[in-house]
């Protein structure tokens, strides 16, 4: 049962959750489609509205990894994957996210 918040009262609806998916640490590929990185959070503006993504990208075993902010539109969501046309040097030039 989910609470959803309607004219400043609260009401109780049941919600269809089979078709949802988790995007913690979902995969991130990039050009030549290889994985360059996971999606870590999706960013909101003060709206609400999803605006970005914070994505970790490079290191090895989660040593030496930055943390970073893409736009949501400069990646793509197709097929269960999300990609973009970004290199790993243009990511390693967005700005920093420390969560």
């Amino acid at each position: 049962m989910a609470a959803l918040m309607i004219g400043g009262a609260v009401s109780a609806q049941t919600m269809d959750i089979s078709n949802l998916r988790s995007i913690d640490d979902a995969d991130l590929y990039g050009p030549e489609g290889n994985k360059i990185g996971e999606v870590e959070e999706i960013l909101v503006d003060e709206t609400g509205t999803p605006v970005a993504a914070a994505i970790e990208f490079g290191g090895f075993l989660d040593i030496g990894d930055d943390d970073v902010v893409i736009m949501l539109e400069d990646m793509t969501y197709e097929n269960g994957n999300f990609s973009t046309s970004l290199t790993e040097d243009q990511l390693g030039q967005l700005p920093s996210w420390d969560d």
